[in-house]
């Protein structure tokens, strides 16, 4: 857990232990401070953004609602109640719609290259000159211990064992999830 500082406030969403129910949260250094429970006093005209504990309609209230909370927020920090972000269990804070992804290096590229294109080139010339990025899922985007595997209907290879392309969306798919914690804070 980082401790973050009276200046960054990073929003997250977090469930209290037998409570069950997700709240929007803000991080100052490490505790976090309940922005659910606190909206209809500290900004009353956007409370409904953080009632289901997710910040989705925050993010689509778009600009001006995000500069209006952080105002009150940066204006309130000192004040506001906090418990300690280890007693709580911070979940995914938002929907993952979609994304694009990008080979991360040049080994990375030509390995997949590889699977993909057997008989052909594995680093198409491109590469070296334009990032090369790719269409990516949602799926990956997995809260930490939540189990993940292949998508409904892919067949086995011929050992029965999967097939290559099956194998690689899987192992992409660990090793996203198992960096969602990383990434469970949303910086303003």
């Amino acid at each position: 857990m980082n401790d973050f500082g009276r200046s960054t406030l990073p929003y997250c969403s977090f469930v209290r232990p037998l409570e069950g129910r997700p709240r929007v949260g803000v991080g100052i250094e490490t505790q976090v401070i309940d922005l659910t429970a606190l909206a209809p006093d500290l900004v009353p005209q956007h409370a409904a953004l953080f009632e289901d504990g997710s910040l989705d309609r925050f993010l689509a209230a778009g600009p001006s609602a995000w500069a209006e909370v952080r105002a009150a927020l940066v204006a309130a920090v000192d004040t506001c109640p906090t418990e300690p972000v280890s007693a709580v269990e911070l979940v995914l804070p938002f929907a993952v719609a979609d994304y694009v992804d990008f080979y991360a290096s040049e080994h990375h590229a030509t390995n997949l290259g590889r699977m993909f294109r057997p008989d052909g080139e594995a680093l198409m010339p491109n590469w070296k000159h334009l990032p090369v990025g790719y269409h990516g899922r949602p799926a990956p985007s997995l809260p930490r211990g939540r189990r993940c595997g292949a998508r409904p209907g892919r067949s086995a290879g011929p050992t029965g064992s999967g097939s290559v392309r099956a194998n690689v969306s899987t192992s992409r798919l660990r090793s996203a999830s198992s960096s969602v914690q990383v990434h469970r804070w949303v910086a303003p």
